[in-house]
């Protein structure tokens, strides 16, 4: 008996994918190789430049009228912390080597100085971490007014196009309608010119 040959539809598939895929694949090639695709793209790149450093600049304008730190305020604020965690790690070390040296000495005062410094190391760890959260909370707020800015200054851009988009519909109406009128015009005359000629005629008669 013959072996019947049964429909695989997933190879049916798989060779009209290649074929569209190797087609489309030269079509996109060639035009993208094409100067006015790169043209366009290089278009495209500036606007989109020119819309992130209009958005920055009214963004640092809105910041400094409002009195909120901008993304390299905090940075700075960001880099000084960890500079103090630094120190105060440093600090710590030399505390524990110090009483590492000093251990045989169990004085009072030793003591006193001792928990005063663990104390103080604690007060200041516990302000690093409100200015953190401080700081996380101001980038969070930053983030939202950012947000907030881009879709006014989307919304204001998309009323102007509207608006220029209406302006250039009511002028080129308004040049139909005075195109017509000039067209009215012309095809009254004519008529006026050959009235008086018929009342002559009928006046011979």
């Amino acid at each position: 008996m013959d072996q019947q040959k049964v429909y695989d539809p997933f190879l049916a598939w798989k060779e009209m994918y290649d074929k569209t895929e190797s087609y489309w694949g030269k079509v996109l090639g060639e035009n993208m190789n094409k100067e006015e695709f790169s043209q366009w793209m290089g278009n495209v790149l500036n606007l989109n430049l020119q819309y992130h450093h209009a958005l920055n600049e009214t963004t640092g304008r809105y910041f400094q009228q409002v009195n909120i730190p901008t993304k390299d305020d905090v940075a700075n604020v960001a880099s000084l912390v960890i500079n103090v965690e630094e120190k105060v790690e440093a600090l710590e070390d030399r505390l524990d080597e110090w009483h590492d040296a000093q251990a045989q000495d169990n004085s009072a005062l030793y003591k006193r100085e001792l928990s005063k410094i663990k104390t103080d190391v604690k007060s200041l760890e516990k302000k690093l971490d409100q200015v953190l959260e401080a700081i996380e909370q101001q980038q969070q707020f930053q983030s939202k007014l950012q947000n907030e800015l881009q879709s006014t200054l989307q919304e204001q851009l998309q009323q102007k196009l509207q608006q220029q988009n209406k302006q250039l519909q009511a002028s080129f109406q308004e040049q139909l309608k005075l195109q017509e009128q000039a067209a009215a015009k012309d095809t009254k005359e004519p008529i006026k010119a050959q009235a008086p000629v018929k009342e002559t005629k009928g006046q011979q008669k």
